[in-house]
């Protein structure tokens, strides 16, 4: 079993978010533990081998490297838990996982909302921990979200804090744990509109 733990000295658990993935249906197989992205599975030998997962966190796997960034086509899938749990990889997809990364900062506790460039989580990222008026780089670039933490986020398609404004509310994913994930268009936002941001449910 290949292990990707990254322990400090004395530390004795794995980290708050963890994946493992086997090669097997049912957790069997051969396995790797992973806890930080990874653009490309094949740095640790495991690209296109993996059948089924467990693991604790809100974590993300693409059917293609560097997180569907240049294959926008490419199939996302989000697992997210506040305990240990395990699934297996629905059939059509079984073998054809080439990168892994988790949303906000692996902490399920940290409140944070993620803004992702391409739909389903793919491309490029953006994190936020509090409010921004104005999204710099990424204004007018979102086109889907993740939040972690228990308090609902506001989004705005214009700057300031102004045009349409959307809740988003987080649901239990068990252990006092708290997420959601959004494409825009699930949430009646325009692709690319998303300009301004606030923590808590303005509207």
């Amino acid at each position: 079993m290949l292990q990707l733990f990254n322990l400090a000295i004395g530390q004795t658990d794995p980290p708050n978010h963890y994946l493992e993935l086997y090669t097997g249906t049912g957790q069997g197989g051969a396995s790797a533990t992973v806890v930080d992205y990874n653009h490309d599975l094949s740095s640790i030998g495991f690209d296109d081998l993996t059948e089924s997962i467990c693991g604790k966190g809100v974590w993300i796997y693409y059917e293609n490297t560097n997180y569907n960034n240049t294959h926008h086509h490419g199939w996302t899938q989000v697992f997210a838990s506040g305990s240990y749990s395990c699934e297996d990889i629905p059939e059509t997809r079984r073998n054809q996982i080439s990168s892994v990364r988790y949303a906000g900062t692996g902490d399920l506790y940290d409140e944070t909302l993620t803004i992702y460039h391409s739909h389903n989580y793919g491309g490029g990222e953006v994190m936020f921990i509090r409010e921004e008026p104005y999204l710099g780089d990424y204004n007018n670039e979102g086109s889907s979200l993740i939040i972690t933490g228990e308090s609902p986020w506001t989004v705005y398609s214009h700057p300031g804090f102004t045009g349409d404004a959307i809740c988003l509310q987080p649901h239990s994913i068990g252990g006092d744990y708290s997420m959601g994930s959004w494409n825009v268009d699930d949430i009646g936002m325009p692709n690319n509109e998303i300009s301004s941001i606030q923590k808590g449910c303005m509207v």
